[in-house]
């Protein structure tokens, strides 16, 4: 089984898949381009952001047609501000316009993917030390309460995605002192035992929904070649 991966973000996101993919299926092996995809390979491309990956995605399907090795295309995007039926009907009817030689299945990170990282409880310290963090989990408890239900923070002026990011962040700071995140640089959630807490979460809470997309991607493969 071969897959080629378009991811929303840059350099941070799909290090994140290359590292997350295996740990779902550990038949199947990165390569670096199309081209290099022989048997159980995935590859994975940047979508440059939106509405930038809506180009990227029709070369990608360009790719896979001419290439003809590829037995599924994902196609990994944040939700933002839509909701996460909106973002699926939007892309759906995106996608109806061209063929794919390949199967199409979209991942949606509702709302982006730091809302999935924010769903590992261990990051966030039930005593937080950093005065924002405190004030952050007055206000929403990722601890507890749904990462995917996280509001926009009016206070500070930021909608949900940018106040999922800065909180993540103040999360990690605070629990770890030499480790933080940023979109180009997410070396705190690569490891496995990060990957196994939020995927705990997802399977013993139902929250983080969209986390399904994700792991049925990649593990529900009718056929390993």
């Amino acid at each position: 089984m071969n897959l080629y991966i378009v991811v929303e973000g840059e350099v941070g996101e799909k290090s994140l898949y290359q590292n997350w993919v295996p740990l779902v299926n550990q038949h199947l092996k990165y390569v670096q381009h199309i081209s290099m995809i022989a048997e159980n390979n995935f590859s994975i491309i940047s979508g440059g952001g939106f509405p930038s990956y809506f180009d990227v995605i029709e070369s990608a399907i360009e790719d896979v047609n001419f290439y003809n090795t590829i037995d599924r295309l994902v196609i990994a995007i944040d939700s933002e501000d839509l909701s996460y039926s909106d973002k699926l009907n939007e892309m759906t009817e995106y996608l109806s316009q061209f063929k794919c030689k390949a199967e199409i299945k979209i991942v949606i990170q509702h709302f982006c993917l730091e809302t999935w990282a924010l769903g590992n409880r261990r990051i966030v310290k039930p005593n937080p030390q950093s005065q924002k963090l405190i004030q952050y989990k007055r206000f929403y408890n990722v601890r507890s309460a749904d990462p995917e239900l996280l509001p926009s923070y009016e206070i500070e002026e930021l909608n949900r995605a940018q106040f999922a990011e800065i909180y993540l962040r103040k999360a990690l700071n605070d629990k770890f002192k030499n480790l933080t995140y940023s979109k180009r640089n997410p070396k705190a959630l690569l490891n496995s035992k990060y990957f196994q807490r939020v995927k705990e979460r997802f399977e013993q809470t139902g929250h983080i929904k969209s986390f399904d997309d994700f792991l049925t991607a990649f593990s529900k493969i009718d056929k390993i070649s």
